[in-house]
């Protein structure tokens, strides 16, 4: 017997009182409860790393019906020390008894019995004296106890053996050593009856290609014939084998032959490492007795082979059944039962190894067919993943007394190990667990409070251990060296009903009822009734509680339309009562009333109940043996039923309506029976008639589904239809509760389709009515609306140059980056960008005119960076319009890009000497007036101003001094040149058309004359009557110009530019957007070397004319007598001279003087 110290004892007794009342609180959230009492397990515990529960059987000594039986638990340790002397780990076979102690299992005497080669049949069950190990034997590590199997004794003497096996046990011949396995058979009280070593006597000179490894004991099976069947997996190469042999009857008129299955090498159904035997079992599956036996290593995926019975060597193969995927050990276990109580049995396998994603072993029910296993399994069950689940399997028989034997299947690696019950059925095994048992809730735990683990690697059942009439099972769990013993609670057969005649046509427009005749509210009253039958033979009274609870069940409804009213007098959807009732059979019920909530709108559609019945439990008993609470048949526990409403549906009470929808845009219907629209700020109406053509439509209404992008903005007045915007793409009107016979509802629905991506070029309405009523009619009333959508953009693009007239003078200086960095030795400082030329800017400007709005514009721009050279010759680059920054895009979103070294390669500093008003051209010669801030002459004096006062951020010497002195002057002289040379322009312009040849050079990127960079610039999100804007900001190269074009009229830059939208938007671009920017160049004119000289016929010809001119003047003078002169009286002309008075005046008038002027 095994013995644990007394103060271990007390304080597991202690632990297990105090998690019991833990588990009794938790157990009501927790556990998975139908039958088997998980709450009070019985647990047995061996030695620590014996393997204690790697294999249990339930047993019964003596007749499994009779009167002086005993029942018992055998376990299999196979790590233990066994009885035998000279061993130490050979394994054991424990007997348990039904006792609620932990340590009272005997060990069951096994080995020992052999001495000089020979079994001592006759000696007693309780005997010391033991025989050790021979010297031609290994009992080390045998693994006695690996598998226990046991089968009821019956009236008829049959049945009644156990079978336990050591499939490692090993016999020596001279040196070598044979692990071929043993088993033995014990009678029914646990005495010695046989040995069977199925392979001794075997070939074994090829060693593991004969018998050498036999292994035979790996599994076992006791049939109700009185067979067993030995799987052993070792022969030929692990390609296994079966044994058969009749163990029942009278010893002398049994069939002593031993059938096996055929394992060589030509006939064998398994090739080799096919493991066949590592599981066995065997039933009437095709109307006579056959054995199935499985191979989980055959053909990687794992087959069982069914063998029918015969009284000839090897047995004949019936069939093969194929495991589905590869690795999953298909075969591993086999289990027989009758699932659906024809009395044929199914079979079972079990893959533990099977694994997806989300799973982690299977277990396949093979349900018998007219004595006939299909092909294809007829159910298939899985476990978590890495639960190992089937790796156990077991008929526990019926533990709910349907006729139907139900299913256990371990997963011993789910957490610490779960046992899952399945329950058979009329149409076989249910798919859903109606228990799951798992060690972390059991009531009980292994001494130092340490969890039970691998609970489930061994099951066996279908034995009544407590003689309540219910099978009960045990669950071994190696790993803790333990038992487990659950013991299944009786089940109490109850049958519901209702009587429910207020519960059919119930007027929401008349207040009370009989029970509450005042109530404002509508009301009813119904009877909840039940009956129990009896279990035992005396007449109990049970305390049952019950539940009504009103259309949210199973997820039917979120709120009900009827209430109850509690005991605390609250409103309720749920009413729980508790009665009494005597489990004699006699139906017993209950009133219960219910209230309508106003304003209830759904009448077509049934109230549904549930009544539900569960018992109320008398407070736990400290053992299992002590008492076991009853539990409720939960199938029959609960009734569903419900309540109709008064409706104005004829005779039958049953509304069949007929809903016809018709729909139209407000857009006019092109060709093919297709709409389009061309998307701008307008909306677009859907109209829709809905109209009733049967009985009335109770809760009728109308759904419009459309895009996420088209938004629901309102409906059009007059309707006598409410709707509103159920989510973001469905729209729900209401039509009329009820919508009456021969009516139309006309609706009208504004939607805008802004929010279409760019990518949506189709709008689509899935346009459907319903209601409670029953829909009949030809088609369903539902329609589909299909709008093209045309996005089109007008887009007005324009540019200009800031200034549009530059110049250029000096001398030429090399753009190499050496001669860039000598002009920095020249006592200027660092080179800037106003040491190279003057700004230039070119603005690019789009303004989309609509009606859509455009996602993304493209713009791409040949940006005339320099003149052409030739990189062999050594020359640098030419600059022409050097960039100083990237572009940028203004006013709206967007970015450009350009190859990073196009963007100042010479890393020129920025800044600027020369405001770019006083280089723009005067008003009248600009293309676009607009864009002028100041005039000329405040230009001129602005610039003034800025130079000269950055002029006096350094302290130069005086001859610094004397150079701004002279760039100043030149810088006068250069606006006032400046100013004449744009107005001469003009009239060198009509010159020009007269015939004077000008020098023009003309530098374009579409016309090859240049070196373009190209530059692409994005702008996103340009509705329409919105404008963008990009600059270009460069510098004019003045090297370049006054070195390549020194006596030019003018160079006119082109820079050119296109604008599109990407076709993947589906926006139609109305117009041609492809401009030009000009900057025209030109030479200074003190640089000008104009020809002054005049002809000399033109000095002769002038010379003649003008002496023609003074004879012709000169002869009209004379003709009028110019040249004939009247001259005063004077004495002295005509010589009478007088002498006169000095004192008379000289200029007195005399008295005959006539004066003549």
């Amino acid at each position: 017997m095994l013995e644990l110290p007394l103060p271990t004892i007390r304080s597991i007794y202690r632990l297990r009182q105090k998690l019991w009342i833990l588990l009794i609180l938790q157990c009501v959230h927790t556990c998975h409860n139908f039958n088997l009492e998980q709450r009070l397990p019985i647990v047995k515990y061996g030695h620590r790393h014996s393997h204690f529960g790697y294999s249990v059987a339930t047993h019964t000594i003596g007749e499994a019906n009779g009167p002086n039986k005993t029942n018992c638990v055998l376990v299999g340790a196979p790590l233990d020390q066994n009885r035998q002397p000279n061993t130490t780990h050979s394994g054991a076979l424990w007997r348990c008894p039904m006792t609620q102690r932990f340590d009272d299992c005997e060990q069951v005497i096994t080995d020992g019995r052999r001495s000089n080669g020979a079994y001592e049949i006759n000696k007693p069950f309780d005997s010391e004296i033991l025989s050790p190990p021979g010297n031609d034997e290994i009992k080390e590590n045998q693994w006695m106890g690996v598998t226990v199997r046991s089968n009821p004794l019956q009236a008829n003497g049959s049945g009644g053996k156990v079978i336990v096996c050591a499939h490692r046990y090993m016999y020596i011949v001279r040196e070598n050593r044979y692990g071929q396995g043993l088993c033995y058979l014990l009678t029914n009280d646990l005495q010695f009856e046989e040995v069977h070593e199925p392979c001794k006597g075997r070939p074994v000179q090829r060693q593991h290609e004969d018998y050498g490894l036999c292994q035979a004991g790996t599994s076992a099976a006791l049939l109700d014939d009185d067979t067993m069947v030995l799987g052993s997996p070792g022969p030929y190469t692990w390609r296994g084998s079966i044994w058969v042999t009749q163990v029942g009857g009278e010893y002398l008129q049994r069939d002593k032959t031993t059938y096996y299955s055929d394992h060589s090498d030509l006939n064998s159904p398994v090739d080799k490492y096919s493991y066949l035997g590592m599981s066995v079992t065997g039933g009437r599956f095709f109307g006579h007795m056959s054995y199935a036996a499985g191979a989980p290593r055959s053909e990687g995926h794992g087959q069982v082979v069914i063998f029918d019975k015969s009284t000839d060597n090897p047995i004949p193969v019936h069939s093969i059944l194929d495991g589905e995927q590869f690795g999953s050990s298909f075969g591993y276990e086999l289990a027989t039962a009758d699932v659906n109580g024809d009395h044929r049995p199914d079979l079972i396998v079990a893959a533990p190894l099977y694994f997806t994603k989300t799973e982690g072993g299977a277990v396949y029910v093979y349900q018998n067919i007219q004595d006939t296993l299909p092909v294809k399994y007829t159910l298939k069950l899985t476990g978590p993943v890495e639960s190992r689940f089937g790796l156990a399997l077991a008929n526990i028989g019926d533990l709910n007394k349907d006729n139907c034997e139900d299913l256990a299947v371990g997963a011993p690696y789910e957490g610490n190990g779960v046992v899952y019950i399945y329950l058979g059925s009329s149409q076989g095994l249910n798919s859903k667990p109606a228990q799951k048992i798992l060690a972390s809730e059991l009531g009980g735990t292994v001494p130092n409070g340490q969890p039970i683990r691998t609970f489930g690697i061994s099951i066996s059942g279908n034995t009544d251990l407590d003689d309540n009439s219910y099978p009960d099972v045990v669950i071994g769990a190696f790993n803790s060296s333990a038992a487990v013993i659950l013991l299944a609670r009786p089940i109490i057969s109850i049958q519901t009903s209702v009587q429910r005649d207020e519960l059919r046509n119930m007027d929401p427009n008349t207040p009370g009822c009989l029970a509450d005749p005042s109530s404002n509210l509508t009301c009813f009253t119904f009877r909840a009734c039940c009956s129990i039958e009896p279990y035992d033979e005396k007449n109990k009274e049970l305390r049952l509680a019950y539940s009504v609870e009103a259309e949210t069940f199973d997820h039917l409804k979120k709120f009900s339309r009827v209430f109850f009213f509690d005991r605390d007098n609250k409103r309720t959807n749920v009413l729980s009562r508790v009665v009494r009732v005597h489990t004699n059979g006699r139906m017993e019920c209950q009133a219960v009333t219910g209230y309508i909530k106003a304003n209830t709108r759904d009448i077509q559609t049934p109230v549904r109940f549930r009544l539900k019945y569960s018992l109320v439990e008398p407070p736990l008993a400290d053992s299992a043996l002590v008492r076991l609470n009853p539990i409720l048949d939960q199938t029959q526990a609960h009734v569903d039923f419900d309540g109709t409403f008064q409706k104005d549906c004829g005779d039958d009470d049953l509304c069949e309506s007929n809903l016809v929808i018709r729909v139209e845009p407000n857009i006019t219907e092109s060709s093919g029976h297709e709409y389009t629209l061309i998307l701008d700020e307008t909306e677009l109406e859907v109209r829709i008639n809905v109209s009733n053509l049967a009985d009335s439509a109770y809760e009728a209404q109308l759904f419009i589904a459309h895009q996420a992008g088209v938004s629901y903005v309102a409906t059009k007045k007059p309707t006598n239809a409410t709707c509103n915007s159920y989510n973001t793409t469905l729209v729900a009107c209401s039509l009329g509760n009820p919508m009456l016979r021969d009516t139309t509802t006309f609706v009208t629905i504004r939607f805008q389709p802004k929010g279409l991506e760019p990518s949506e070029k189709i709008m689509l309405f899935h346009i459907f009515a319903n209601t409670t009523s029953k829909l009949v009619g030809p088609e369903r009333p539902e329609r589909d609306l299909r709008v093209n959508v045309v996005r089109r953009a007008k887009l007005n693009f324009r540019g200009w140059a800031i200034p549009e007239q530059s110049f250029y003078s000096g001398s030429s200086v090399a753009n190499s980056v050496a001669s860039t960095a000598a002009t920095e030795t020249e006592g200027h400082g660092p080179m800037g960008m106003d040491d190279v030329g003057s700004q230039v800017h070119h603005m690019f400007t789009i303004f989309n005119e609509g009606p859509s709005t455009a996602p993304k514009v493209q713009m791409v721009i040949q940006w005339p960076y320099s003149l052409y050279s030739d990189p062999q010759s050594g020359r640098p680059v030419q600059y022409l319009l050097y960039l100083e920054q990237v572009p940028t895009v203004e006013v709206s979103q967007g970015e450009c890009h350009v190859a990073k070294e196009y963007v100042n390669p010479l890393n020129l500093a920025s800044g600027s000497r020369e405001n770019l008003a006083y280089l723009s051209a005067p008003a009248q010669m600009r293309m676009f007036p607009s864009q002028s801030r100041h005039s000329f002459n405040k230009s001129l004096i602005h610039s003034q101003r800025s130079y000269f006062s950055s002029s006096h951020r350094d302290d130069h010497s005086d001859d610094s001094q004397s150079n701004r002195n002279r760039v100043r002057r030149s810088f006068l002289e250069r606006v006032t040149r400046l100013e004449r040379l744009m107005y001469d322009s003009e009239s060198s312009n009509a010159a020009g058309s007269n015939g004077k040849k000008q020098d023009i050079v003309e530098l374009d990127c579409t016309k090859g004359t240049t070196n373009c960079v190209r530059i692409e610039c994005e702008i996103l999100n340009m509705p329409a009557l919105s404008e963008a804007q990009v600059v270009v900001k460069a510098r004019l190269w003045n090297s370049t110009l006054v070195s390549e074009y020194p006596r030019v009229e003018r160079v006119r830059i082109f820079s050119t530019a296109t604008a599109q939208i990407p076709e993947s938007y589906g926006v139609e671009v109305m117009d041609h957007n492809n401009i030009e920017v000009e900057t025209r160049a030109y030479p200074e004119l003190r640089n000008q070397q104009r020809d002054t000289s005049i002809p000399w016929l033109i000095i002769i010809l002038g010379i003649v004319g003008g002496l023609l001119l003074l004879a012709l003047v000169t002869y009209v003078l004379w003709k009028v007598g110019f040249f004939k002169r009247i001259r005063p009286t004077d004495p002295t002309l005509s010589g009478n001279l007088e002498k006169m008075n000095e004192e008379k005046p000289f200029l007195a008038p005399s008295k005959n003087t006539h004066h003549v002027f």
